[in-house]
């Protein structure tokens, strides 16, 4: 072969790869060169190396995550989604040293997170992705790490979270429940319980904590270890922290205590109701409801009423939770006839139901193993199988996209042939598109690329091929309509920007900002719960109205006859104006941060 052919086919070769690594238009590579990013790339919100979106509508969005550019070691990064705006925030650890950056969290417009900065230890820090605004914020542990964890804002302008003191420690390395507005002063332990991070059983995909309105519930045990991690709750005081039920009274290793109840799915039901999985011997796991009060604290189905050979329930499984959809939570349920298929409850005790997606008569043995759903163009929108590994001949599908209007299930689209599977992971709408990646080697095109679906009847496309042995990605978040994830063979870290023909800034728009109202307050109907008893004066009135609590008010909502929200306000006094209302009979409903305290007001 002559010299010039052999220069011509190198030529074409590099070419080649050149073109193989061509980012598809609207996507850019964010990190340098030379820094990779370090993220766990696992499929849940929730873990030690994360990438975490803050910001607010008002303001943009950042996302921000730990890199490592070979110089300062592991450190904290910021991107707005931009190769010019992503950047290291701080050296923490100065040098060459790693801070070893843990747990971020979304609070507000910055992150909270535990860093170590070579001299207090793993402590509490805030950022808002500038260096004069990275800080620790306290230390907590004046001779050790406070290792701090389980980071979860609880209303406005505060966040709770789990750490280490030289008290706690004392209790065999404890980590107790404190709360925190990002200041040294208003950083505080409110209650001394064994916070359970993640617990006895941590296979969520959600987290391991949960925010619903302006209380967090989280998964704790008393100082003297006596009950296992059971549910508790906090409001971010001492006075509104507490331990909710013991959920499983049985008889523990020593006497006094009794065992665990395997607390997990947990999810925020439209801020009205916490949806969880509990253990208990008599059922197994079941789907259970909370409002944060013994009384509302139940479980809502029995789903399995069989047993074991020991007598032990069997129980219906909870996992893989998705929704609220259609005022339903969606989860992968089980029950005998049905084996694991789409369960649904509107958290009301007694209220269950399950699709039967693959079904094989005559008994309807073989399950579909639905994943978590996401809600997306007026459907919810999830994977399962609906009959792989079926006799030749029968059609059925494998592990594919499917979607439910809350009465049927429908294919998305078979796009491994047959009962092949594709398994879509990670389902993430941004801008009206939902974008997925696929976990089964069965079609090597599709493996492990970011896929972009821009309806629930189209065809999903494939957005990225940047290895033909399959691209590695991962950990996909939506930053301000935009799509980021990493690759983790490369510990690359993308953004892709895309609008789809028709997109509608209405109505595609994304809205990542925090909702503590309930979905009544949103549509702007309540009915209020008649249960504390307030007196209003003067009554009837035509200008001012007053009233006495002697707690923290959160809102004043005054209602029509209807039940229509028609004055809503965040009051700092105990006076209101009505003198734009007209002539009536109003309820008047006071919120605090404890209580609901309610009155018939006359408008003259």
């Amino acid at each position: 072969m002559k010299k010039k052919t052999i220069l011509f086919f190198l030529l074409c070769l590099g070419a080649g790869s050149i073109f193989a690594q061509t980012l598809p238009e609207g996507m850019v590579k964010l990190l340098p060169d030379g820094v990779t990013a370090v993220i766990d790339g696992q499929e849940r919100m929730t873990q030690l190396k994360n990438l975490v979106v803050a910001g607010e509508k008002s303001k943009g969005y950042k996302a921000f995550f730990a890199a490592n550019d070979g110089t300062h070691g592991e450190e904290l990064w910021v991107t707005d989604g931009t190769a010019a705006g992503t950047f290291m925030v701080k050296d923490i650890n100065p040098g060459a040293g790693s801070s070893n950056v843990s747990y971020l969290a979304r609070f507000n417009d910055k992150v909270v997170f535990a860093a170590n900065d070579g001299e207090n230890g793993e402590e509490l820090w805030i950022s808002d992705g500038t260096e004069v605004g990275t800080y620790m914020v306290k230390n907590i542990h004046l001779i050790g790490s406070s290792s701090p964890l389980a980071f979860k804002q609880v209303n406005e302008t505060q966040f709770v979270f789990a750490a280490m003191d030289l008290d706690s420690e004392l209790y065999g390395n404890q980590k107790w429940l404190w709360v925190s507005d990002g200041t040294e002063d208003g950083t505080e332990m409110i209650y001394e319980c064994k916070m359970m991070y993640p617990g006895q059983d941590f296979n969520t995909y959600n987290d391991h904590l949960c925010r619903v309105g302006r209380k967090v519930f989280f998964k704790a045990d008393d100082l003297e270890s006596t009950m296992g991690g059971e549910l508790w709750v906090t409001d971010g005081t001492r006075e509104g922290t507490q331990l909710i039920m013991d959920i499983n009274l049985e008889a523990g290793a020593q006497p006094g205590q009794t065992r665990d109840s395997a607390i997990d799915q947990m999810l925020n039901f439209y801020n009205e109701r916490l949806f969880f999985k509990a253990w208990q011997p008599d059922y197994g796991n079941e789907p259970w409801a909370s409002d944060g009060t013994p009384e509302g604290t139940y479980m809502i189905f029995d789903s399995d009423p069989t047993a074991d050979p020991n007598g032990i329930g069997r129980g219906g499984s909870v996992f893989a939770t998705g929704g609220p959809f259609n005022g339903k939570i969606y989860f992968r349920g089980y029950t005998p006839e049905t084996n694991y298929e789409l369960a649904f409850t509107n958290t009301d005790k007694g209220d269950f139901g399950i699709i039967d997606i693959n079904k094989h008569e005559p008994t309807n043995e073989r399950p579909s193993w639905p994943d978590p759903g996401v809600v997306f163009d007026g459907v919810l929108m999830f994977c399962a199988n609906s009959g792989g590994n079926v006799p030749a001949g029968e059609s059925h599908f494998g592990g594919e996209l499917h979607y439910t209007d809350g009465e049927t299930v429908t294919l998305q689209y078979d796009l491994a042939p047959g009962t092949m599977n594709t398994w879509a992971r990670e389902l993430t709408v941004a801008s009206g598109s939902l974008y997925f990646w696929n976990s089964s080697n069965q079609v090597p095109e599709h493996k492990e690329k970011l896929m972009r679906l821009d309806s629930k009847d189209g065809i999903p496309v494939p957005v990225t091929n940047l290895n033909p042995d399959g691209d590695k990605v991962k950990t996909l978040r939506n930053l301000g309509g935009d799509i980021l994830f990493i690759t983790s063979d490369d510990s690359q870290l993308y953004r892709y920007h895309y609008r789809k023909e028709g997109y509608d800034p209405a109505k595609d728009a994304d809205d990542l900002d925090l909702e503590y109202r309930t979905r009544a307050e949103i549509s702007g109907v309540i009915t209020p719960k008649i249960s504390n008893k307030l007196t209003v004066y003067p009554n009837p009135t035509n200008d001012v109205f007053k009233f006495d609590v002697d707690e923290e008010v959160i809102s004043v909502k005054i209602l029509d006859i209807t039940g229509r929200i028609v004055k809503s306000e965040n009051l700092f006094t105990n006076s209101v104006n009505v003198s734009t209302l007209c002539e009536g009979i109003y309820t008047v409903v006071i919120n605090t941060v404890k209580n609901q305290y309610v009155s018939s007001l006359i408008v003259k």
